[in-house]
């Protein structure tokens, strides 16, 4: 039902061939290359505003004190967005995470709440529905990278989107064992459970390489993501519940 990224063979950094050389998969060098190219299409932007402001103020050409302080503010913003892009960039040239420590296990109502915080502290308020109480649980060692992860998705679909209102459905599907989180307006949601499913693409720009990471560690942890027919504004995302995530 879901688009999934690659499996665990694919994420392979490098193959040892018989003759003792390595090889990167085909899979692993499309990957980095659409990660590169994302990553220079969204640094021009805040590169351009802090060559241009810095310049103006090495040159002294910013002569109002209250216009100084507003170019080092654009600056100073324009600096930490590179500095967060570069980081994404850096998580997701890094080696997959390994299963360490204890796994844990937690309540499904206990993760709908922190994914609501999560949301809450990344983008617009968003309201979540449940249709009931949820009574499943999720197993996982590194449940805090899962729910910033699942927040992530949830934001950067709810910052495309022009459709109101929009909210999030939260589902627990005891024969499927899942819980899933909906979003969209109310005829998208809809569709996200009737409708035929379509491809979620996670290298949409002007949201970094963020959101492919977060849709990879969705989808290492057992998870599936989907979207409906011109659905930029709606997305799917179902996660295990008793399932070791990694």
């Amino acid at each position: 039902m879901a688009a999934r990224l690659e499996s665990d063979e694919e994420m392979k950094t490098s193959v040892t061939t018989g003759d003792g050389s390595t090889r990167v998969p085909s899979t692993q060098r499309d990957e980095s290359a659409r990660a590169l190219n994302l990553l220079i299409h969204d640094l021009r932007a805040p590169l351009s505003v802090a060559q241009g402001y810095l310049r103006l103020l090495q040159q002294n050409r910013i002569e109002a004190e209250a216009d100084r302080q507003r170019a080092m503010t654009q600056s100073i913003e324009a600096l930490g967005r590179i500095t967060r892009l570069c980081e994404e960039a850096a998580a997701f040239v890094a080696e997959p995470a390994s299963t360490v420590g204890p796994i844990l296990t937690v309540r499904v109502a206990e993760f709908i709440g922190q994914v609501t915080d999560a949301c809450a502290a990344r983008c617009s308020p968003l309201t979540f529905a449940t249709d009931s109480n949820p009574s499943g649980t999720m197993r996982s060692a590194h449940f805090d990278r899962l729910v910033q992860s699942v927040a992530v998705v949830l934001c950067a679909v709810r910052r495309s989107t022009r459709k109101e209102p929009v909210s999030v459905s939260v589902l627990e599907e005891e024969k499927e064992k899942e819980a899933r989180f909906l979003l969209g307006c109310d005829d998208d949601r809809a569709a996200l459970v009737s409708g035929s499913p379509e491809t979620f693409d996670p290298w949409r720009g002007g949201h970094g390489i963020a959101l492919p990471l977060a849709c990879r560690t969705i989808t290492e942890a057992g998870g599936r993501i989907w979207t409906v027919a011109d659905g930029r504004g709606a997305v799917g995302i179902a996660l295990p519940e008793e399932a070791s995530a990694p």
